[in-house]
């Protein structure tokens, strides 16, 4: 019998690199552009395995799936789908995990040398003709980098990567992570702290590479920016909501930590009235950390791999929910092919 597949996205999404990777199994494909709850639950009516690119599905829209045993997400993150929804309703989401590793890992680096280096706000006094005399006031003070402590919230691929490329430039890298085993952090040359003020007390940098959940929500609030160093800086690269914005803007605004990197904020995108932009000790991008011309390529190919694993039975290699698996037929592990 014939496959259902059908992918859903918020704009024209091409499939043509998925579906190579699928090549000669028996599917049908359906493309939908969706732009409400009710388009999302009729589009996947019927469905086997959903691709979905950035649709929300909270759990009411899950609830309506009539079928479908997998959601797979063209993303690393997932957090715009309901996965205690999914695993109650006995459906596997799967990521695209590992697709942008180094792409955010790298972005993490650079965010936290160019807050360092104040490197916006120099290149833009420099722009504007200040030499001299009009930058001195700017450049001091001006924190180092090799012999500071990096502390990264979370140790998983990409907190790996960014640990890995810390210590070429000469960071000592602790880490806070109640989930990760001792010797993967031994392996890495991270110290792990017990807790999260620890790390606030402890690190220059603090960079965040938490998935988003009910129980990071919100994870670094105004408790942590009071226990950090007034000359540490903050870098988020995961997701906005696991900092209290509100909070790091206090924290900010009253010289408790010396500045932020950030590429994910509370609400996408911001308004431009936010008073993060406003601040000179802030540099912003726009949710562009993961983005390259390969991982653009590497997402959509991981993602025609791991419907192509569900096509032909087996479980897929990224599933985020694993404890799905007691609720649905036994399947064969996943095949790396």
């Amino acid at each position: 019998m014939t496959d259902k597949v059908v992918m859903i996205s918020r704009m024209d999404s091409d499939s043509d690199l998925i579906e190579q990777q699928m090549s000669g199994l028996d599917y049908d494909l359906e493309v939908h552009q969706v732009g409400s709850e009710g388009e999302a639950i009729e589009a996947m009516k019927g469905a086997d395995i959903v691709i979905n690119a950035g649709v929300p599905l909270p759990r009411e829209v899950i609830e309506e799936i009539d079928q479908a045993s997998a959601i797979v997400s063209m993303g690393h993150g997932f957090n715009h789908i309901d996965h205690d929804a999914a695993t109650d309703q006995g459906i596997m989401v799967v990521n695209s995990a590992g697709f942008c590793t180094e792409e955010v890992s790298n972005h993490a680096i650079l965010m936290l040398m160019a807050c360092a280096k104040k490197l916006t706000l120099l290149n833009e006094l420099v722009k504007a003709g200040k030499w001299g005399a009009e930058t001195r006031q700017a450049i001091l003070p001006m924190v180092p980098i090799d012999g500071q402590t990096l502390g990264l919230v979370a140790l998983g691929n990409i907190g790996r990567a960014v640990a890995r490329k810390a210590k070429v430039f000469g960071l000592n890298v602790i880490a806070y992570d109640p989930y990760v085993a001792p010797w993967i952090a031994k392996e890495y040359q991270v110290r792990l702290v017990p807790s999260l003020d620890a790390l606030a007390r402890e690190s220059d940098f603090v960079s965040v590479h938490s998935p988003l959940n009910n129980e990071t929500r919100g994870l670094l609030g105004e408790s942590f920016f009071k226990a950090m160093k007034p000359t540490a800086f903050v870098i988020n690269t995961c997701r906005g909501p696991v900092i209290d914005e509100a909070a790091m803007i206090r924290a900010l605004d009253a010289g408790e930590i010396a500045g932020a990197g950030l590429d994910v904020f509370e609400e996408e995108p911001t308004s431009p009235n936010n008073p993060l932009f406003k601040m000179d000790n802030v540099i912003v991008t726009p949710h562009s950390a993961g983005t390259s011309d390969r991982s653009r390529v590497a997402s959509q190919v991981q993602i025609g791999q791991e419907t192509a694993r569900l096509l032909r039975g087996t479980f897929p290699m990224s599933v985020v929910n694993p404890e799905v698996r007691h609720k649905i037929e036994g399947r064969p592990v996943a095949l790396n092919s």
